[in-house]
Parts: C-alpha cells; structure tokens; sequence
C-alpha cells in the first residue's frame, strides 16, 4: 500500500505532524509525504514512485527533483527557479519522464522534503522525525543512513515548489529541528542505477 499524505501542523511542528500521520499507516505501507507548497507537473507521479518501489523495497526514500531548493542535486538544472509559469514547469516534468535513473543520496547533507515517500518500516528504523519545521526532512535523512537504508533521487520526476515565492520569508522563531548537520560542504552525489 502507498498512501500519498500532507500532514500539517498549526503550531509549525511539521516532524510531530508527519510522525502522527506515519504510525497510522499499515506495517507494510508506503506513504508520499507532500508539502503544501508542491505541485506535480505530470499524470505519472504515483506510478513512478510505485515502480521504484517495488524495484528497491528496502531503499529509505524516494525523493523528487524540484525548481527551487537548496540541495543543488535535487534542483532541476534546466529550471529557472524566479519561473513560476505552470506550462513551463510542465514541459520540464514532460521532458523528465524520459530520465528513468535513481541518484544515490545516501551521503550528501540531506533531502529537501518537497515530494518523498519513505515505508513505515524505514521510519520506524530511522527513529521518526525531528520536532520541529525546518530540517525535519534532513533527521529522517541521516535517521535513515545510519540504519543501513539507502536513500534516491528519482531524476525523472519533476514538481513544481513554490518555496516562499510571492509569500515572502517565513516568520521569525520558526521551529528547527535541533543539531543538523545539513550546512556546509558536501560531495556531489555520482552512483546512478538505470530502472529496469
């Protein structure tokens, strides 16, 4: 089972949100957790997801590309981020089917949680999710690596983020999840595996 979800939290603890949503889901399940600011650019999101699914079942997360994000491995190169025309960002997502390869991300500094799917089991092994807003998607991140679990990039499937576009900078004090180590330097991620 693969349930697409958007847990939201009014006091802006989206990682207790997102932990609350998962323990309600089957042991076996799947969910795609999405943000409230994404939108997907094609018909074939679930389908894709399903396919690397069922392709690595023991992977720790699926994660899509995107226009605007700061993990510059998961931003569309060929994307104008000021670009906020949906036709534009559709022709991207069109012309991304064609990429049918996963980028391990296992090792860089964290995913941006636009657009991702993570098994029940993966978070139950990665400890949850941080409290807190900003970085919770980073602690299921490097909950996941050190569990053993793999983490990929999907490099064919594009969502559109709006990410503070025409709503401004978010509001001071904004809850972060503690200690993350997402700044600074990393090593680009290389290891990509064709699906079948």
């Amino acid at each position: 089972m693969i349930v697409p979800m958007m847990p939201f939290a009014t006091d802006m603890n989206l990682g207790a949100a997102y932990n609350r949503a998962l323990a309600l889901l089957p042991e076996d399940a799947w969910a795609i957790l999405l943000d409230h600011d994404m939108l997907f650019t094609t018909r074939e999101w679930y389908r894709q997801f399903e396919e690397a699914i069922r392709f690595m079942p023991g992977a720790g997360a699926f994660v899509a590309v995107t226009n605007r994000i700061n993990a510059c491995w998961q931003r569309a190169e060929e994307s104008d981020p000021e670009n906020h025309d949906i036709g534009y960002h559709t022709a991207i997502g069109l012309a991304r089917l064609k990429r049918r390869m996963l980028l391990d991300i296992t090792d860089t500094k964290g995913f941006g949680g636009v657009c991702f799917a993570v098994s029940k089991q993966g978070w139950k092994d990665a400890g949850g999710f941080a409290d807190g807003l900003m970085c919770v998607d980073h602690s299921l991140h490097f909950g996941l690596q050190r569990a053993g679990r793999r983490s990929y990039l999907l490099e064919g499937l594009y969502v559109y983020h709006r990410r503070r576009a025409f709503v401004g900078p978010l509001p001071h004090g904004v809850p972060k999840a503690k200690q993350c180590p997402c700044r600074g330097p990393e090593q680009l991620p290389t290891v990509r595996i064709a699906l079948p």
